[in-house]
């Protein structure tokens, strides 16, 4: 998966224990996703250059997940040239993916009704715009 040593060196993660679960969800349901944050992201986090501070990379993820749920995203801390991976948003449609399996809508998962039906008007908004 993510290189072992190059993370207990470098990088630290916040909450381990969450922050794997989001990536097991998010490698059932967003292959692609997934495979950009494991295998861009991660190796390369440490050699972004940044200052000490707070900040966030977006993840490409579909269209509709973006519009129901908001921007996939890393949030990260720098401090002393030591990356700390603080979370990945959104939190909640995530942990709901790996604590159960949840019905897809056209690619994209929903774990209560509002959701589906914004899914739904999304879908219709988008036919009538072709």
């Amino acid at each position: 998966m993510i290189n072992e040593q190059l993370l207990n060196k470098y990088v630290v993660i916040l909450d381990e224990n969450n922050f794997k679960k989001k990536l097991k969800s998010l490698r059932m349901y967003f292959m692609k996703s997934y495979k950009y944050l494991t295998f861009e992201i991660m190796p390369n986090i440490t050699k972004l250059g940044k200052k000490d501070g707070i900040y966030s990379l977006d993840i490409p993820i579909d269209e509709f997940f973006i519009k129901c749920y908001g921007k996939l995203q890393l949030y990260f801390s720098v401090k002393n040239d030591v990356v700390i991976i603080e979370n990945l948003v959104p939190s909640e449609i995530l942990m709901q993916c790996y604590t159960r399996l949840l019905p897809i809508y056209h690619g994209v998962p929903y774990y209560q009704e509002k959701n589906l039906f914004k899914l739904k008007l999304l879908e219709k908004k988008y036919e009538k715009e072709k």
